[in-house]
């Protein structure tokens, strides 16, 4: 819960209520347990350690939440620079199966997940084994959205290299060689485009009068929605509709009309992937790809960090990783995919 926090310095929310800890034996914890959570952080809190949003009980939808105060960043940098490594404890279950609120689903093993989690187990420990500097090594698992043909990307748990600010990523070194971060560009439109065998656009994401970064959001969003008017939503409340209008206001939902208007015009032959919840199943596909990519670089001797539809590599192997991943998109089919470093 301390490196949580360490690592987030922000909120992180956690649970007070019973029936969020009640799982399958699958996924069971003797370390996540109700009792042990809230233990730990009244202690934290009592000890001035943490600061505490505490949830009223019986409210419904909202969950209490920890930031680290100064003081126990400061003594965890300290143990993290003095004290002897961590070793990082591997989940009870590394292939998650969650339903449409989040809570874990049981299922039937088959040859498919156990190769999953064979190459998962493979993956995890050469991260263990690798020297890392400006990272906390943690373990990763796959995370599937209601069936195994959603989702499965990669989450490192506690969230580790991947919600770390992106600066602060540039700094992570590996075997004390600094790392090169590079993603395949403009994934899911694409991968969109691939499959109905149309050309990608130059610069998908350019609308000519509107802020790229909401054209990027407002067109992933319609890819991911599952109606218009959870779209509409979506778009016209997002952090980047503040350079266009209020967020949730009348003039932020007519802007988001508009907006969508345009997207649909402009992506005429991926428009009937909009509002059909489609990104699901293409994370299911770049998921794939993901773990060959890792799993080829593996076999190399060379330690890859996903970061969902990118890739932190030391800098010396960044041409390799590069070939890699072209190679993966050209047999999975999306021989158009583009790669570029991220930063």
């Amino acid at each position: 819960m301390i490196l949580a926090l360490y690592i987030a310095q922000g909120w992180v929310s956690y649970s007070r209520n019973g029936n969020f800890y009640v799982t399958t034996n699958r996924y069971k914890s003797e370390l996540y347990s109700r009792r042990k959570v809230i233990h730990s952080a009244d202690y934290l809190v009592g000890l001035g350690l943490a600061y505490h949003d505490k949830a009223k009980p019986g409210t419904r939808g909202w969950q209490s939440a920890l930031k680290a105060t100064p003081g126990l960043v400061e003594r965890t940098r300290l143990i993290l620079e003095q004290g002897p490594p961590l070793k990082c404890l591997p989940p009870a279950e590394s292939i998650i199966l969650r339903d449409k609120d989040g809570d874990y689903l049981d299922y039937r093993d088959s040859g498919e997940t156990r190769l999953m989690r064979k190459r998962l187990a493979e993956l995890n420990e050469q991260v263990r084994g690798t020297l890392f500097t400006g990272v906390i090594p943690s373990a990763m698992v796959r995370i599937f959205n209601r069936t195994f043909d959603r989702g499965g990307r990669f989450y490192a748990l506690g969230g580790s290299w991947q919600s770390m600010p992106k600066e602060a990523r540039m700094q992570i070194t590996i075997a004390g060689e600094p790392v090169s971060e590079i993603d395949y560009k403009t994934l899911h439109p694409a991968m969109l485009y691939a499959q109905v065998g149309s050309t990608l656009p130059e610069d998908c994401y350019n609308i000519q009068g509107w802020p790229r970064n909401l054209v990027k959001v407002a067109l992933l969003i319609l890819v991911n929605s599952k109606n218009k008017h959870q779209a509409r939503y979506a778009v016209a409340h997002h952090e980047h509709m503040r350079q266009i209008a209020e967020r949730g206001s009348q003039p932020s939902f007519t802007a988001a009309d508009h907006l969508m208007a345009e997207l649909r015009a402009r992506h005429g032959p991926i428009s009937h992937a909009f509002h059909s919840d489609k990104g699901a199943e293409l994370m299911r596909m770049d998921s794939d790809m993901a773990e060959a990519i890792m799993h080829i670089m593996m076999m190399a001797g060379i330690t890859v960090l996903p970061v969902h539809d990118s890739f932190l590599v030391q800098r010396s192997h960044a041409d390799q990783l590069e070939r890699t991943m072209f190679q993966v998109a050209y047999e999975a089919g999306f021989e158009a995919l583009r790669v570029e470093p991220k930063y």
